[in-house]
């Protein structure tokens, strides 16, 4: 199974030393088996990848199991490296020793559901073991100073990362959608923000308060043109925001509904370009506020179009996904308005 093919890993990697890894420690092996599988959980084409399953192939019971193996391991590792005489020391090398074991049965546990996962589900099992191993190797390197105890924390949240691990694809697309979702209502959030104060500030009723405002804001402040362009914004966030509410609920749909579930593949279609949404969503924030950037702004505009075309291939979000497209286009007639000069 993976896990004893890692076991075997850990000989032939401590064999081999790798030339990247720094300063040799207690831990240094679990680096060395995350380096020797991390390919094992790289995407593949199509055909290498086959049909992605709509279960995890590892029961629940077995993620709890392991868990609790690794959070003891840590406590144990963590507790005696507080008190014992150094690095060198038996017991502690036992110890250590024992949380190597854990962390490879927890990387063939990942590698485990691995098969017949899909594009999400893949992202998050590379995050949880990449994090994981980040953790561990930055444990042992802290062995003997005062930030030791900061890092077995940093390793126990790692854990908790994995006993969280989504157990279906469909689990996995969802929580890929919701962190797109949580990240725009942030960027929303800011935005409204950002759009009520330069609101305040502009109705300022003397002299020496419009002076006071033009110091404390220089260029940063809208101008009316600018001001219509990012209200136009706010509409086109508020529509993605509903469209992705919906896609989430797309992704589990309530088994007393009696409808078809969504095919795989478009779930992951629509995860996909929630994403770059998002991200073009906070490029139109961070190039429209505190002095508008036309020409990158654009960009940014151009990147959530072709996201707003990606979601029209999705039957489920087709009619929110026209609504978006339309709002961009409104951003974009008043974008055209802004002076360039």
């Amino acid at each position: 199974g993976p896990a004893a093919d890692l076991s075997c890993a850990v000989g032939g990697a401590a064999a081999a030393g790798r030339a990247e890894m720094a300063k040799e420690h207690l831990l240094s092996a679990t680096g060395r088996v995350w380096n020797d599988i991390k390919g094992e959980l790289d995407d593949k084409s199509e055909a290498e990848e086959g049909e992605p399953a709509e279960a995890a192939p590892v029961p629940t019971d077995e993620l709890k199991k392991i868990t609790k193996w690794l959070q003891h391991a840590v406590t144990k590792f963590s507790a005696s490296a507080a008190v014992c005489d150094g690095p060198k020391d038996p017991a502690l090398k036992s110890m250590s020793e024992e949380l190597v074991k854990a962390f490879t049965a927890a990387l063939g546990t990942l590698l485990s559901i691995r098969r017949g996962a899909g594009p999400s589900l893949r992202r998050e099992l590379r995050d949880i073991a990449g994090g994981l191993a980040k953790a561990a190797d930055s444990l042992g390197a802290a062995v003997g100073t005062p930030g030791m105890a900061v890092c077995a924390g940093q390793v126990l949240d790692r854990v908790k990362h994995f006993e969280r691990v989504s157990g279906s694809n469909r689990a996995a697309t969802r929580r890929k959608i919701l962190t797109s979702l949580t990240q725009l209502r942030d960027a929303s959030k800011e935005l409204k923000e950002a759009l009520q104060e330069k609101g305040s500030e502009a109705g300022g009723d003397s002299d020496d308060d419009l002076d006071l405002a033009d110091s404390m804001c220089g260029e940063d402040e809208l101008e009316p043109e600018e001001r219509v362009v990012m209200d136009a914004v706010a509409v086109a966030v508020g529509i993605l925001e509903e469209l992705l509410k919906q896609a989430s609920a797309a992704c589990m749909p309530a088994q007393s509904s009696g409808a078809e579930p969504t095919p795989l593949p478009a779930l992951e279609a629509v995860a996909a370009c929630a994403g770059q949404a998002q991200r073009a969503v906070d490029g139109l924030a961070a190039h429209g506020l505190g002095g508008m950037d036309v020409k990158a702004f654009g960009v940014s505009l151009g990147e959530l179009r072709a996201a707003a075309a990606g979601l029209e291939g999705a039957p489920f979000v087709r009619e929110s996904a026209e609504k978006l497209k339309g709002a961009v286009d409104t951003v974009q007639e008043a974008l055209n308005k802004v002076p360039t000069d």
